[in-house]
C-alpha cells in the first residue's frame, strides 16, 4: 500500500541522480538487499535527506529498518547495493568502511554494543584516536562530547557501572567525539524512564538545532513530533515520505503498517466528536496548547463542548481506528439525546 490511497502523505517518488547534491547529506538510490536465507529485508528503497535535516525512520517490526541502517555506513552491503548508498556526495566504498565515523555516526539500541573499554574516557577516545587524532585535541573532544550529554566529568567513571540512561547518553559521547556531520541512532528512547527519556530529548533537540543531520529509527511516535521535521515509513521499501505533519495525517495508511499516530492527536480526534473545533489535530503538548489557546481566544474566553446524537458513535470509531478497546458504560446512554 501507498500512501497515495489516502492522500495525505507523500509517496516516495525515486531520487534524481546528480540533483542538489552538494546540499545533499545522504542518498539512497534503489537500495535492495536480501538475506542469505533468501528472505528479502529491502526492496527498491530511494530516499534523500538534505543536510541539517532531521527524520524520524518508523515502520513495524521487520520492516528492515535496522538492516537500512548498518548499510547507511557500510557495514552491510552487498553486489545489488553498490553505488546505492551516498555520504556527503560520495557512494560508500566498502574498502573505506573504517573512515565512515567521520561522516556518519551510528547509535545502536543496546549501548553495550558500543561500550566496551575499562573507564569512559577509553570508550569516547576510541574513534579519534583510531582516527589518527593527536592526545590534547582527543582528550577536547572527550570533555566536550561528555559534557554534551551531560556526563561532565564522567571520564574514569566504569562504563559498566553507569546506569541505563547513562549508558545510553554515553555511547551518543562515542559518536559525538568523532564529529561526524549525520548521527543515526536506533531507538535512542527504548526501555528508559520518563526522567531520562526526557533528558535524552533535550540531547537530541540540542544537536539538531547545532545543525547536525539526525536520522531517528523510533517507535516513540510521541517523541517524533519534539525531534523530527520529516518522517519516512518504511515496510521493505519506502512506502511514505512527507513532514511529520502529512504522514501522521494520514492515519489509515499508519495502522494498515501498524503504526501508531501521537497520543495527543487521538485526544483531540476524540475531543472534536465532543464538539471541539478543531480544524488541525495538534501532534504534541506544545502544539495542543497552543491549538487551545487560540480556539479560547476566538471563542471569547471558552470552548463549548456537548453530547449530540452521534458523539458516542464518532468516539468509539476514532477509538477503534487506533485499536483502542472500549466498552460503553451505562451513563453514556443516559446523556444520548433521545432519537
Amino acid at each position: 500500500m501507498t500512501a497515495k490511497a489516502t492522500g495525505a502523505a507523500i509517496t516516495a517518488s525515486p531520487s534524481t541522480p546528480g540533483t542538489e547534491n552538494f546540499s545533499l547529506a545522504l542518498r539512497v538510490h534503489d537500495l535492495n538487499y536480501t538475506y542469505p536465507d533468501g528472505t528479502t529485508a529491502l526492496e527498491h528503497v530511494s530516499f534523500e535527506i538534505k543536510k541539517g535535516e532531521s527524520v524520524a525512520l518508523v515502520g513495524p517490526n521487520g520492516a528492515g529498518k535496522s538492516t537500512l541502517l548498518l548499510h547507511l555506513n557500510g557495514i552491510l552491503h552487498s553486489t545489488g547495493s553498490r553505488g546505492a548508498v551516498e555520504i556527503l556526495g560520495e557512494p560508500i566504498d566498502p574498502k573505506k568502511v573504517h573512515e565512515m565515523p567521520k561522516k556518519i555516526g551510528i547509535v545502536f539500541q543496546d549501548p553495550d554494543d558500543m561500550l566496551f573499554m575499562p573507564l569512559l574516557f577509553d570508550d569516547v577516545a576510541f574513534g579519534p584516536i583510531n582516527l589518527g587524532i593527536e592526545k590534547e585535541e582527543v582528550k577536547r573532544r572527550v570533555k566536550d562530547s561528555l559534557l554534551l550529554v551531560g556526563l561532565a566529568g564522567y571520564e574514569t567513571r566504569v562504563s559498566h557501572h553507569l546506569s541505563g540512561g547513562e549508558k545510553k547518553r554515553a555511547a551518543i559521547a562515542t559518536v559525538l567525539s568523532m564529529d561526524p556531520e549525520i548521527i543515526a541512532m536506533d531507538e535512542p528512547t527504548a526501555n528508559m524512564d520518563p526522567k531520562s527519556r526526557a533528558d535524552l530529548i533535550e540531547i537530541l533537540k540540542t544537536l539538531k538545532s547545532e545543525g547536525k543531520t539526525l536520522i531517528i529509527i523510533t517507535h516513540d511516535v510521541n517523541a517524533i513530533p519534539e525531534l523530527a521535521d520529516r518522517v519516512i515509513v518504511l515496510k521493505k521499501t519506502v512506502i511514505a515520505d512527507g513532514t511529520t505533519r502529512e504522514v501522521f495525517a494520514d492515519a489509515g495508511m499508519l495502522v494498515a503498517a501498524g503504526l501508531d499516530v501521537p497520543t495527543i492527536m487521538q485526544f483531540f480526534e476524540v475531543l472534536q466528536a465532543f464538539g471541539y473545533p478543531c480544524d488541525v489535530l495538534p501532534l504534541s503538548i506544545d502544539g495542543a496548547v497552543d491549538n487551545l489557546t487560540q480556539t479560547i481566544e476566538n471563542g471569547e474566553g471558552h470552548v463549548h463542548l456537548h453530547i449530540h446524537k452521534h458523539t458516542h458513535r464518532e468516539v468509539d470509531a476514532t477509538l477503534c481506528k487506533y485499536h483502542h478497546s472500549h466498552h460503553r458504560h451505562h451513563h453514556h446512554a443516559a446523556l444520548d439525546h433521545p432519537e
